[in-house]
């Protein structure tokens, strides 16, 4: 069953860029990601005292440290649990600590070569399928896990909104980001509600045309679109990526706690999903630069110290970040090394 499903999966590696245009691609990428998040943070050091940020980030509680990384372990597992409830409707069992392994290869994939979550995706692709797990259910769980994540997006970014709104913080500036927010989410879920229901068959034929959207075409025909409709498998994996976002926004609510700031979750789940949407919204990669500016102007605005916000920010961040790409990198060498 490995080798056919490997062979069903054959040509799949190559949605991806060729290797000059990939390397050019993350350089370019990260260089710009880079100069933003500089520009932001140049930004930010102006108005917040550098030695009061120091003093502040010296002064972090281990304890509420080490919830956060707990919470940030737990997004690890709702993770793998969505593709673990399609690989189980699909009448395959693989254990829940193997899939955790490939959530933070995909983790350090998407953030070491951004490619708007297609390196992360094939990675884990390529990961089910090794683990005997034929390519159309790997497709299958992929394409579940982008429409539950963008309902569970659309869901939490709704709320957060509306509670916005309802302390009167909600400026011209945030309504407009919402409309290009909810625009863009439902455009990216009508499409992949379209292209599961035709199996990719509603993709024009002039963007067909191109390689790389005749591999995902091709790649696309073999989705399961009886498990991929089952409300069954939609509800949990639905929750599981809302316990996502809810454990992200803790991760910052332990982040602003251990600094001694006094908020509640609200404010620190307000920070989370509006900076999340500005990043979604920005073009720059990664989110890096827009997500903590977004995040300090957010909690700021709801009452934290300029300087606590900003280390709270960049603890937040270390965490989400880059705590899984030494982990990500080493467990993708080994899943590299042992392939035939």
């Amino acid at each position: 069953m490995l080798a056919k499903a490997k062979g069903h999966l054959a040509g799949s590696d190559d949605l991806l860029l060729k290797p000059e245009q990939s390397s050019a691609r993350v350089i370019i990428g990260w260089f710009a990601g880079a100069l933003i998040f500089a520009s932001v943070m140049g930004l930010l050091l102006h108005f917040a005292d550098i030695a009061e940020l120091l003093a502040v980030l010296k002064a972090a509680s281990p304890l509420w440290i080490a919830a956060a990384v707990s919470c940030q372990l737990g997004t690890y597992a709702c993770a793998a649990a969505v593709w673990q409830m399609v690989t189980r409707r699909a009448g395959f069992q693989l254990r829940l600590a193997e899939l955790l392994k490939l959530a933070v290869m995909e983790l350090f994939a998407n953030q070491a070569i951004p490619t708007g979550g297609l390196s992360g995706s094939l990675l884990v692709a390529r990961g089910l399928v090794r683990r005997r797990i034929p390519s159309s259910i790997a497709i299958t769980a992929l394409l579940v896990a982008a429409l539950s994540y963008y309902a569970a997006y659309l869901l939490m970014a709704g709320l957060a909104f509306a509670l916005l709104w309802s302390t009167g913080d909600l400026s011209d500036t945030w309504e407009w980001l919402s409309i290009m927010f909810a625009a863009i989410v439902i455009l990216i879920t009508v499409c992949l509600v379209a292209v599961t229901v035709t199996k990719g068959r509603w993709i024009p034929r002039s963007v067909l045309r191109t390689p790389l959207m005749a591999r995902l075409a091709k790649a696309l025909a073999q989705v399961r679109t009886d498990i991929a409709s089952d409300p069954k498998v939609l509800g949990p994996t639905i929750f599981f990526q809302l316990a996502i976002f809810v454990l992200d926004a803790t991760t910052l609510w332990f982040s602003v706690r251990s600094l001694g700031a006094s908020i509640g979750p609200t404010p620190a789940f307000l920070a989370f999903v509006l900076a999340s949407v500005v990043a979604t919204v920005s073009p720059i990669p990664l989110g890096l630069g827009s997500f903590e500016g977004g995040c300090v102007a957010v909690l700021h605005l709801l009452g934290v110290g300029i300087e606590v916000a900003l280390a709270a920010t960049l603890i937040f961040r270390g965490m989400s970040f880059w705590m899984p790409m030494f982990p990500g990198m080493w467990l993708t060498h080994r899943e590299a090394q042992a392939d035939p």
